[in-house]
């Protein structure tokens, strides 16, 4: 009988050092995808600003060649707020970065269609740092959404998504 005690004791103690260590491991897990999902946020906005600016930037070109573009839109890019564009599960954070894409495209567009003459090669300059800016914008946006998955896996791993739920965290959606 003791030498039965003795094994289930041991056996006990194995399993709670175990589920200790996966608790330990999955809570690092969760901590880093956060924090990195903290970093990429933060790149993913200042990407958006100063693709914002940039923005701007070719409308004052635009304007100073004799191209006049749609007043709404360029009232609508003057008066866009930047603190829209932080990376949030809101619908605002969602309708801004839409709004700031449909300004992107209706400016490039109005660049492309019209003939203009740029000797010293500044505004091309202008519409080449907005192309890499959305090029930079879609690497570090699959980044985060990749973490945004791991976050997720982690916070609904079995053995500690009991700890998560009452801690309340909830899944991150992709953007």
């Amino acid at each position: 009988m003791k030498l039965f005690l003795s094994i289930l004791l041991n056996t006990v103690i194995v399993i709670s050092i175990i589920y200790l260590l996966i608790v330990i491991v999955d809570v690092t897990f969760v901590i880093s995808f956060s924090s990195i999902m903290k970093h990429h946020a933060n790149d993913l906005t200042v990407i958006l600003t100063n693709k914002k600016d940039n923005l701007t930037k070719l409308v004052e070109f635009l304007t100073s060649s004799g191209i006049k573009p749609d007043k709404k839109k360029v009232e609508a890019l003057q008066n866009f707020d930047t603190k829209r564009l932080e990376i949030k599960d809101d619908e605002d954070a969602k309708s801004a970065r839409e709004e700031l894409t449909s300004l992107n495209d209706y400016f490039l567009s109005l660049f492309e269609q019209n003939d203009i003459k740029d000797e010293q090669g500044e505004c091309q300059k202008i519409v080449n740092n907005i192309y890499e800016l959305e090029k930079v914008y879609r690497q570090h946006l699959m980044m985060y959404n990749a973490d945004v998955l791991g976050y997720n896996f982690w916070i609904a791993f079995f053995p500690t998504r009991y700890i998560y739920l009452i801690l309340r965290l909830k899944n991150k959606e992709n953007i």
